[in-house]
């Protein structure tokens, strides 16, 4: 079962990563002549509906599972905290998330019988805490938990990423309470800041609802160091998070959280139409969309309950219960998926269908780090029941480990479309290539990027000059534990990583690669969509 200071105040922290890669695949031949275009739209005519607010009091609400007592919540937790936990999802700022000493906190996990996890279907028990780098400053008091792998590619790198579920809600940096997190090693990220920078400036759009609250911390295993990560919400739905979960329409048909996964076939083979539904078309492709919320494993371990003939009556009823609501929900969304996909790629009426803002915005923050994964994993949509008119939202960004030159000419012929393709997520996303046939969906691009370019997209290299000063220690830190060159192993390492990339020597070096590539997207991005 299988089982997102300059020394004192200034921006933003983190959003970082894990999950994986896989190979491109080819693009489907192209049999079809282009439909006419759409009529003209304007950014600033798109509709309320999908000119959603990032109103960080919905996003920071309270939770949906048992309450913890106020006794599970110590008093121990940052006093110092300048703002509220809707000021910090809002602006992200870096310096909420460092001690008295400007450097990151500790997160210290110690297991029973000091147990290490190796697999991503059994928890290792456990406890934590978080402490300054002096371990005596402690701000939050040890907490039961439990600690497994997580991750696609990352799964296999020799720093491993970690879930965790605490056995109460627990608010961490004064983020919404839950009892899941996950800690992202970025092992492939040796600048440790391509997930921070993206999933800032996706923080940074108006039109993505819901994005992930990284922070930097040191993780010390059983008192041993075992580098820098990133803390951060585990992708689900849960308020404070993406909260749809009480969003149910009057048909009784559930709200959805999807991923566009290439690895969904395989990883729940037999499945197809009830763990995950496919959706497109013969000439661009088709998207498998693994179903996260219904989720996909609840509907399959009812589904053994039902036909477990030990089971008891109650068990039974309520797992046929389970299978009837998931069965009608998904045959709503193989009817809603097919809707989407006819009005987008015979040039229809997408606008009644997808929430054009959001695919905008989603579209410009991938472009900009030239994302590996657009169009095979890690591809997030919502429906959401409860809104006026229900539409896909594209989003929430997720995993950018593999972005903005870690590949490139010298990396496997695998990846040659990304290698030579300088708009890759339009000609590598099914759903994106269609829109940009569109002159009218073009045009849009080109307004909100015109828009948001001096705020949102320059800002990015401020925020990267400030990572870099403020990480500086922990870094170095990191670099001892972990060398920026080791051996090969992993198919990643083999034949995604570059040959260019990997001959990088230092981190200062890695960080100007980064920038260096960073500023050779916006050139690109600024010949394609900037309004002079």
């Amino acid at each position: 079962m299988k089982n997102k200071f300059k020394l004192v105040l200034l921006t933003t922290l983190l959003l970082a990563s894990c999950g994986g890669i896989s190979e491109q695949s080819s693009q489907p031949s192209e049999s079809e002549s282009p439909v006419e275009s759409s009529t003209p739209i304007s950014y600033s005519e798109l509709s309320s509906n999908e000119k959603q607010s990032s109103d960080a009091s919905e996003d920071i609400s309270s939770s949906s599972e048992e309450v913890s007592t106020p006794s599970d919540e110590p008093s121990s937790e940052i006093s110092s905290e300048p703002n509220t936990p809707t000021q910090i999802h809002n602006e992200k700022n870096m310096t909420h998330f460092l001690g008295s000493d400007n450097d990151v906190y500790r997160i210290n996990i110690t297991t029973e019988n000091n147990e290490f996890p190796v697999d991503k279907e059994n928890y290792v028990n456990g406890s934590l805490n978080i402490t300054e780098q002096d371990e005596n400053t402690v701000i939050k008091d040890s907490m039961d938990m439990r600690i497994k792998l997580r991750g696609n590619s990352t799964f296999s790198a020799a720093k491993k990423p970690f879930r965790i579920k605490f056995d109460s809600k627990q608010s961490l940096f004064g983020l919404e309470k839950s009892k899941d997190w996950v800690l992202l090693a970025n092992y492939y990220d040796k600048s440790n800041l391509r997930n921070y920078l993206a999933y800032l400036t996706a923080n940074k759009m108006t039109n993505l609802g819901f994005q992930p609250s990284s922070i930097f911390v040191d993780v010390y295993f059983n008192g041993e160091y075992y580098g820098l990560f990133t803390l951060c919400e585990q992708m689900e739905v849960n308020p404070g998070r993406v909260d749809i979960e009480d969003n149910i329409s009057a048909d009784g048909i559930n709200s959805f959280l999807l991923e566009a996964d290439e690895r969904a076939k395989d990883e729940y083979k037999g499945y197809q139409g009830y763990a995950y539904v496919t959706s497109g078309s013969e000439k661009y492709g088709y998207y498998d969309f693994a179903l996260k919320h219904p989720d996909a494993d609840d509907y399959i371990e009812a589904l053994e309950i039902a036909n477990d003939e030990t089971a008891s009556v109650e068990d039974k009823e309520e797992a046929n219960a389970t299978v009837t609501q998931h069965l009608k929900d998904v045959a709503w969304l193989q009817g809603f998926l097919d809707n989407v996909s006819d009005s987008i790629f015979n040039k229809g009426n997408y606008e009644e269908y997808i929430d054009v803002a959001s695919f905008v915005d989603f579209y410009i923050v991938q472009e900009m780090f030239k994302n590996l994964d657009v169009g095979s994993t890690s591809q997030f949509y919502v429906i959401d029941q409860a809104d006026e008119v229900v539409k896909l939202k594209a989003g929430p960004v997720w995993d950018f480990d593999l972005s903005a030159g870690v590949v490139d000419e010298t990396s496997s012929d695998t990846y040659g479309l990304y290698m030579y393709t300088d708009l890759f997520m339009r000609n590598r996303d099914y759903y994106s290539e269609a829109l940009f046939e569109d002159e009218a969906y073009v045009n849009l691009v080109r307004e909100r990027y015109t828009e948001i370019r001096e705020d949102v997209i320059l800002s990015i290299f401020d925020e990267l000059d400030l990572a870099k000063d403020l990480l500086a220690a922990a870094q170095q830190r990191n670099i001892e534990r972990w060398p920026l060159t080791q051996d090969r192993i992993t198919w990643v390492e083999q034949y995604a990583l570059s040959a260019n990339y990997y001959a990088i020597p230092t981190l200062q070096a890695h960080i100007d690669h980064l920038e260096n590539t960073l500023k050779e997207r916006l050139q690109i991005m600024d010949e394609a969509y900037l309004i002079a």
